[in-house]
């Protein structure tokens, strides 16, 4: 019998909808490449993090009160504001909505955010943020792509620090010889790093600050049959606290950029969150905090569709192709 173990994954990639309805509007947030941005990048915060198991929390204030502790989440559409926050807050009743998360789809209840900013960086206009309960979260609320677009977050694992800063689109930076620079296209919101490879095989890669656990879909996952080691069978948990099993494989080799991961384990399911972004058919991964914790900083960059990766030391010093 395999052994069983629990995940709980916070990325949602929420997309919301009237729950009366089939169909999907547009999120909020625009792909970032839309989104007017400053022409100079002056607004700039340094937050000290706080590790919560594999995710980030950071301060954040809502309606000019706070601060109260969210989790950085790149991987979700949406920022979510938790039942009992919303209730102390006295936030207003918004929409019902439908969500797609790990686990599938799930009728919620939204709020009215009046304003939301991250610490002392200048707050956006009012939102509408599904409401989910704080002990599904793990937090007061989520930070998603619709508070981040048109900025950009440095994240320092070294430091324990992560700066977040209105960004301005700039020709391509060359990199430094600890960095890779890795380019992305947008797809509603998301990066989608298409510079990953499996072999021969190309791979699409969202970063994915919100889960502690890498998780590929099932083309990815018929990809690498014969080259895989079994590890065991998990148990994933979402935003919603509904479960999923899912098969939990070591690949032995995945390269985004110049970046090579060995034996990297990744969780491998038929997410709907693959299908929501027209994700399913090709191999595709949402690389999670397990693997980005491996370098030095990650910068994500959605004005300009760039993602930078500062190697460790050692790395730099061996002088060898980067592998992890």
């Amino acid at each position: 019998m395999s052994r069983r173990a629990t995940a709980t994954i916070l990325s949602a990639l929420l997309i919301a909808a009237p729950a009366s309805t089939q169909t999907l509007p547009s999120v909020p947030a625009e792909a970032p490449a839309s989104v007017p941005v400053s022409p100079v990048e002056d607004s700039v915060q340094l937050v000290m993090l706080a590790l919560l198991g594999d995710r980030i929390t950071l301060p954040v204030s809502i309606g000019g009160q706070g601060p109260y502790r969210f989790i950085l989440d790149t991987g979700s559409e949406r920022t979510v504001v938790s039942h009992e926050l919303a209730r102390t807050l006295d936030l207003a009743a918004g929409r019902r909505v439908v969500l797609t998360t790990i686990t599938g789809r799930t009728p919620a209840a939204t709020v009215i955010v009046p304003t939301i900013a991250i610490d002392a960086l200048a707050a956006t206009g009012s939102i509408e943020a599904p409401a989910l309960d704080a002990i599904d979260l793990g937090a007061a609320g989520l930070i998603g792509l619709d508070t981040l677009a048109g900025r950009a977050v440095s994240i320092d694992f070294d430091a324990r620090s992560m700066v977040v800063r209105d960004a301005r689109r700039r020709a391509p930076a060359r990199p430094k010889p600890d960095e890779i620079i890795v380019r992305a296209r947008s797809l509603l919101g998301q990066l989608i790093l298409t510079e990953a490879r499996l072999g021969s095989q190309r791979v699409d890669v969202i970063l994915d600050t919100g889960t502690g656990v890498s998780i590929g879909n099932l083309a990815l996952q018929r990809a690498i049959a014969g080259r895989r080691g079994m590890l065991r069978r998990i148990e994933l948990t979402s935003v919603t606290g509904e479960q999923i099993g899912a098969d939990y494989h070591a690949v032995p080799q995945l390269s985004v950029g110049g970046i090579t991961f060995r034996d990297i384990p990744i969780a491998f399911l038929d997410a709907a969150p693959f299908r929501r972004l027209g994700l399913d058919r090709r191999p595709a991964i949402l690389l999670g905090m397990d693997a980005m914790r491996l370098f030095r900083q990650v910068d994500i960059d959605f004005a300009n569709r760039a993602v930078t990766f500062r190697l460790p030391a050692d790395l730099r010093r061996r002088g060898a192709p980067p592998g992890l």
